[in-house]
């Protein structure tokens, strides 16, 4: 993506500017991103769906404490809702997580989300999106990387082992959840309301399940219903009960 914007004419990240762009890849990528791969290993996707779904809620408290703005009574209350309605959605699921060191990595991991989509956007960074958005990718990418070779995991890497579902995985995560999802992401945190931008995550646990039962054969049950119940309101509470005005983006 680097070498795109650069063949298009942009002009690449300077010192600074690639300091802030490390800072948001720590945060977004090696702290977040990273870590939830790791969480994965042992913890089903559905819980870390979960998890990740609180995120609104830190991002809410941060961009209050980052911008001195209240968050309006609308949406307090769709927070609030967003929240009860996950407690009880995830309720009989934690219980069946005994791996303790790993849901304590994924409250970190939340946590470095919600540090660097807020206070990262106070970061030096490029003004061209693309090139912003790529800088903080291949910085962040880079980092885990060290961090991988550190641990030992390029001495454990068995390049017979990697099949072709896996590098098609690789790919569609690599294209659509990296080089697409990711610059959409930054995009929409610098012209809409972060706390907003982050309610995608009151959804993301509903549309899993809601497939499950399509295409899986899972039960639907009482529970999901009232949950649903709840996080449908508390995201258009969010989405339309916000105060906070984004800054303006510089055109990239």
């Amino acid at each position: 993506m680097l070498l795109w914007a650069r063949w298009r004419g942009a002009t690449m990240p300077a010192g600074r500017e690639w300091l802030g762009a490390a800072g948001v890849g720590l945060c977004l990528v090696a702290l977040s991103n990273a870590l939830i791969v790791w969480v994965e290993q042992r913890i089903a996707s559905g819980v870390v769906a979960l998890f990740a779904a609180g995120s609104p809620l830190l991002i809410a408290m941060f961009t209050r404490h980052r911008t001195g703005i209240p968050l309006g009574t609308r949406r307090t209350i769709g927070l609030a809702l967003g929240t009860l309605g996950l407690l009880l959605l995830g309720s009989a699921t934690f219980r069946m997580v005994p791996d303790v060191p790993r849901l304590i990595t994924l409250g970190t991991a939340m946590v470095a989300w919600a540090v660097g989509a807020t206070y990262g956007r106070d970061w030096p960074h490029a003004s061209n999106l693309l090139v912003s958005s790529s800088a903080q990718m291949f910085a962040g990418g880079l980092i885990a990387i060290v961090v991988g070779v550190g641990l030992g995991e390029f001495t454990s890497f068995d390049v017979h082992a990697v099949t072709t579902r896996s590098l098609l995985a690789w790919s569609y995560l690599t294209i659509f959840g990296s080089m697409l999802a990711y610059t959409v992401f930054q995009w929409l945190m610098s012209h809409v309301d972060p706390t907003a931008v982050a309610s995608y995550t009151y959804i993301n646990p509903i549309v899993a399940l809601g497939l499950g039962g399509l295409f899986a054969g899972e039960v639907i049950g009482g529970r999901v219903i009232a949950a649903t119940a709840l996080l449908m309101p508390a995201v258009v509470l969010v989405v339309t009960g916000g105060t906070v005005q984004p800054e303006p983006a510089e055109p990239g």
